[in-house]
């Protein structure tokens, strides 16, 4: 009975050592989850992209630049798509409830054809602690800094005020958004992509594909 006592003692002190761990382990990944002030930032943001998408193909029916201005869409659309798919899974995997972005005011200059939260961005970065937040966020996060900095380089050379219209070729890099005006050197300065998965352009749009996507056939 007494070594009986014994080992229960023992098994009772195990699994409460087991538990422990489980708990800190589960405080290790918590730490890691994403919270809300950061999802709202990022639908804020998925919001204005999207927004800013619409806003270009819409300048680019009447406009003598309506190559790039399509192009600038192109680039945003692919940003705006992958901060949805995050933010889907975000909410899925934490629980969350969708945080309205119908509040939001995405109000732009009229000369601005790309806008999102830079400096936001820009501030979240530079205090992010890479132990405590998904690197998948911070890369998200990162490349979207990148890519709308870029866009907006590429926007000055719009001018309203000249009768021609921005002469190049265009190329986008489909898996970041990286947009530029020139044939790629080498792989994707952004994402580091393979330079032959990089797309030239056809009047600004992607060019059709070879092949129907597996993902939509099956629908």
């Amino acid at each position: 009975m007494k070594s009986l006592a014994s080992f229960t003692a023992f098994l009772t002190g195990l699994c409460c050592m087991v538990l422990c761990l489980c708990s800190c382990g589960n405080a290790r990944q918590n730490k890691k989850a994403v919270d809300q002030d950061t999802l709202r930032l990022m639908q804020k943001t998925q919001a204005e992209l999207a927004a800013c998408v619409e806003r270009c193909r819409s300048a680019a029916t009447e406009s003598k630049d309506k190559e790039i201005l399509l192009a600038l869409a192109n680039s945003q659309q692919i940003l705006a798509d992958r901060h949805e798919t995050i933010i889907t899974i975000l909410l899925k995997k934490y629980k969350f409830d969708r945080i309205s972005t119908a509040s939001y005011s995405i109000e732009m200059d009229p000369r601005t054809l790309v806008h999102a939260p830079l400096d936001e961005y820009k501030d979240f970065l530079a205090k992010a602690d890479p132990q405590k937040i998904l690197p998948e966020i911070l890369i998200a996060l990162e490349i979207t800094n990148k890519v709308l900095e870029s866009d907006m380089a590429i926007e000055t050379l719009i001018n309203a005020d000249s009768e021609e219209p921005v002469e190049g070729d265009f190329y986008l890099c489909p898996i970041c958004g990286q947009l530029t005006l020139m044939v790629p050197e080498g792989n994707c300065p952004v994402c580091a992509s393979d330079k032959d998965r990089i797309i030239k352009l056809q009047d600004g749009e992607l060019p059709p594909r070879n092949e129907e996507s597996f993902i939509s056939a099956s629908q």
